[in-house]
């Protein structure tokens, strides 16, 4: 579990490192100030991740939005802590309220795939990773980019597979009834 956080902390800086030097042609926004209680909050919470402890590093990444509501990094912390719990629908709500903060990250809405899918959400997880694709494409970010369009491919293909095994499970209920002799 260590290794997971450590290496989603490190893709999480670097596409958000990416993202803030990406210009696309427009004015860049300059990073939100945050304010150095959330910072530690933030920190204390990757501690309890580290010694094992997701419950305290959730109450942590937390208390880091509520004192600095514009720390990315603290949503997606939380989401990523509750996607690592299995808790789809903890993460769910915390990804409506970072992608409705944060409208065009890429990153959030990649995060909002993999929760749906975790949910069993297909449709809703395809819907996010296709938006997860295109923001990272027009953030100029290919490494993104390729993560994206792996994640995309692989949620139509269990789509595919869950709407055939659906059809194939109909056929089978219906058979029966199919084959019986018709009355007049």
């Amino acid at each position: 579990m260590k290794k997971i956080f450590c290496s989603v902390l490190a893709l999480m800086v670097a596409v958000t490192g990416s993202l803030m030097l990406a210009g696309c042609g427009k004015k860049e926004v300059p990073p939100p100030v945050v304010n150095e209680q959330a910072r530690q909050a933030l920190r204390e919470g990757v501690v309890f991740l580290k010694q094992g402890d997701p419950l305290n590093a959730a109450k942590n990444f937390a208390a880091a939005i509520k004192v600095s509501p514009d720390y990315f990094e603290a949503y997606y912390m939380l989401a990523q802590t509750f996607i690592n719990l299995k808790q789809y629908d903890q993460a769910l709500a915390v990804l409506s309220m970072t992608v409705r903060r944060f409208p065009e990250n890429p990153v959030a809405y990649y995060l909002q795939a993999v929760a749906h899918q975790g949910a069993g959400n297909l449709m809703p997880a395809i819907v996010a990773a296709r938006k997860s694709l295109d923001f990272f494409q027009a953030k100029k970010d290919a490494q993104g980019e390729q993560r994206a369009k792996v994640f995309l491919a692989a949620l139509v293909q269990l789509a595919k597979k869950s709407s055939e095994a659906k059809m194939i499970a109909d056929v089978a209920e219906n058979a029966p009834k199919v084959m019986q002799p018709q009355t007049p």
